[in-house]
C-alpha cells in the first residue's frame, strides 16, 4: 500500500530546473512507465470555469486572461517568478488542487491494474507532497551543464534562470532528503542505460 492509500508503487521523480528529469520521465515512458506530469496535471486544475481559475483571476488580474479565457502562463510567469509573495500566493491557489488530482489518478491507475506509477513533480519537496510517495528519485547536474541545457532549448536570461534556480530547494537539500540521486553528468546513452537500470529494480 503506498502513502497516497493506492496498492500501487508510487516514484517521486524530481530536479532542478534543467537537470533532465523530464528526459528520464520520457526515458520511463519508453520502458512502459505510467509517467504523470504535475506540471500539465496544474495547468488543468485551473482551466476556465474551474474555482481555481477564478481565484487566479481575482488574485493577479485579468492580464492574466488570454482573449479566449484561459490563463496567460507566460504572463502569469512574469508576474510571480521575480516576486517571492505572489509566487507563494499562486502556489497556495494551485498546488491543493493539483496534489487532489494526483490522488485521484493514482486511484484511477490502480482500478486499472497499474503496479507502479511516476509522477514526476519539479517543486516535490517545496509543495510538502514527500509523503505521497514510496521513493523519491531526484535528478541532479552540474551547474555549466545545466546552464547549456536550458539556454539550448529556451530564450530564458541568465537572470531569469538564477531566479527559478533560487526559487526551488537547493541540490545538497534535494540529495540528503531523497531516496536515491541519479547524476546526469554524462551522455544521455549513459542516462538512458542507468535509468532502464533502475526501472529494473521497480516492482511492476
Amino acid at each position: 500500500m503506498s502513502h497516497a492509500g493506492v496498492a500501487v508503487f508510487v516514484i517521486g521523480l524530481t530536479g532542478g530546473i534543467g537537470t533532465g528529469k523530464t528526459e528520464v520521465a520520457h526515458v520511463l515512458r519508453e520502458l512502459g512507465a505510467v509517467v504523470i506530469d504535475s506540471d500539465k496535471a496544474a495547468h488543468l486544475s485551473y482551466e476556465p470555469g474551474t474555482e481555481a481559475h477564478k481565484v487566479i483571476v481575482e488574485t493577479f488580474g485579468t492580464e492574466v486572461v488570454s482573449d479566449s479565457g484561459t490563463i496567460n502562463r507566460e504572463v502569469l510567469a512574469s508576474i510571480v517568478f521575480s516576486d517571492e509573495a505572489k509566487r507563494s500566493a499562486l502556489e497556495s491557489i494551485v498546488w491543493p488542487v493539483t496534489k487532489q488530482w494526483v490522488i485521484d489518478r493514482l486511484k484511477y491507475e490502480e482500478n486499472r491494474g497499474s503496479q507502479a506509477v511516476v509522477i514526476e513533480v519539479p517543486k516535490l519537496y517545496e509543495a510538502g507532497w514527500d509523503g505521497l510517495f514510496d521513493v523519491v528519485w531526484t535528478v541532479e547536474s552540474p551547474s555549466e551543464m545545466v546552464y547549456k541545457r536550458v539556454f539550448a532549448r529556451s530564450n530564458m536570461g541568465k537572470s531569469e534562470l538564477r531566479e527559478r534556480r533560487s526559487s526551488q530547494m537547493n541540490r545538497i537539500d534535494r540529495e540528503n532528503r531523497a531516496d536515491l540521486v541519479i547524476e546526469n553528468n554524462k551522455t544521455i546513452k549513459d542516462l538512458r542505460n542507468h535509468v532502464s537500470s533502475l526501472w529494473d529494480t521497480v516492482p511492476t
